[in-house]
């Protein structure tokens, strides 16, 4: 009995020992395989040769460009071409990629596209990548996706909407402030509402470093809005009539109409001409909206129209009013320059943000990588 005793335990711990030596040598082979996989990222993330391309299709022009995966605030080449028919559109911009491909001697390892919308951004739709239903109506059907992907087959690509883009990039690459007050430490902002008026007005939402989408994406300059008083325009809109409306009643055309002149003699006006403050007015009712619906941390507005400087400190005075001191945090009570501002790129963040969506589509690859060596 004490002989099987002796055996037994002398199996038991040799079984205990073998057990112990595969259980350290798995340890040890994952940690090596983790070590791989960090050596991925950070050889990837200090390339000198990793490139992206981006596209940033707007309502009146349209832009590529390249940029180093590790720098894509630094912009290689770019070139603006005027938004017309989607194949010559897409023609132009892509024979600018290819080129700048064989000129630089590296191919994109990702391409970011920022477009106007409405866009089918549902990686799971059989329509992703799509016009949808559109004041542009010969881009209505078109497949963004499948055009690029065609003649970049070994490129990553990644689709958002221009305004989810830059809204993303502002978050990446800006300097805003999440919640200040006194007592506070400073802290990064993490969500921002990006609005764009030019031909039309959009408005692209990132909450907690992530682009809403949802049932489609934010449709935000379609919101309706309440009349200023004295204001008789009559607004117009293809889908919505001569109901009051953001974008139908702040986009360049409608404050070409108000002012009745051209929308290329809009740069002529001077400041002091009352349809700026106009146009604040109906913006500083949607900065409040996004503000009490959304709550993020900065709005930032671009586009064309946001060129008239004198614009910001309106908006910020309509918002002030219109807000009542409702919202009483201590950045929109004391510190609205820090909440309502322009773009921190100017207007070169709209193809930043594209790029920055380049830079996305290359860390899912290399996440991916990460998985399978792990």
């Amino acid at each position: 009995m004490r002989a099987g005793v002796w055996v037994g335990t002398g199996c038991g711990i040799a079984l205990g020992a073998a057990l112990q030596w595969a259980w350290n040598a798995w340890c040890e082979c994952a940690r090596a395989r983790q070590r791989d996989a960090r050596r991925v990222l950070d050889d990837d993330a200090s390339a000198a040769r990793v490139l992206v391309g981006a596209i940033e299709l707007g309502g009146t022009t349209s832009t590529a460009a390249l940029a180093w995966y590790k720098s894509p605030t630094d912009i290689i080449q770019t070139i603006t071409v005027p938004t017309t028919e989607p194949r010559d559109t897409m023609r132009q911009l892509t024979d600018f990629l290819r080129a700048q491909e064989l000129a630089i001697g590296t191919p994109c390892s990702a391409i970011g596209i920022g477009s106007f919308g409405p866009i089918d951004i549902n990686e799971e739709s059989p329509a992703y990548g799509k016009i949808m239903r559109s004041p542009k109506q010969k881009w209505e059907g078109y497949n963004l996706v499948g055009a690029v992907r065609e003649l970049f087959p070994l490129a990553r690509i990644l689709l958002d909407t221009d305004v989810n883009a830059p809204a993303l990039a502002e978050l990446a690459y800006g300097k805003h402030c999440g919640s200040t007050g006194q007592g506070l430490k400073f802290t990064r902002a993490t969500s921002a509402a990006y609005i764009t008026v030019g031909t039309g007005v959009g408005v692209g939402v990132v909450v907690d470093g992530v682009p809403v989408h949802g049932l489609m994406h934010p449709e935000g300059g379609h919101m309706t809005a309440s009349r200023l008083d004295g204001d008789d325009f009559v607004p117009s809109c293809c889908f919505h009539g001569d109901r009051v409306e953001i974008e139908s009643m702040v986009n360049a055309a409608a404050i070409a109409r108000r002012a009745g002149v051209e929308t290329t003699q809009l740069a002529e006006l001077p400041d002091t001409h009352p349809v700026w403050d106009t146009v604040a007015f109906y913006l500083a009712q949607l900065c409040v909206s996004i503000t009490y619906l959304v709550s993020p941390h900065v709005i930032v507005i671009s586009g064309g129209v946001l060129k008239r400087k004198v614009l910001f400190a309106l908006i910020r005075k309509h918002f002030e009013q219109l807000n009542a001191g409702y919202c009483s945090v201590d950045k929109v009570m004391h510190k609205l320059d820090q909440f309502i501002v322009p773009p921190s790129y100017g207007y070169e963040i709209g193809i930043i943000g594209a790029l920055h969506l380049g830079v996305m589509a290359h860390r899912r690859a290399l996440a991916l990588n990460v998985q399978e060596l792990q």
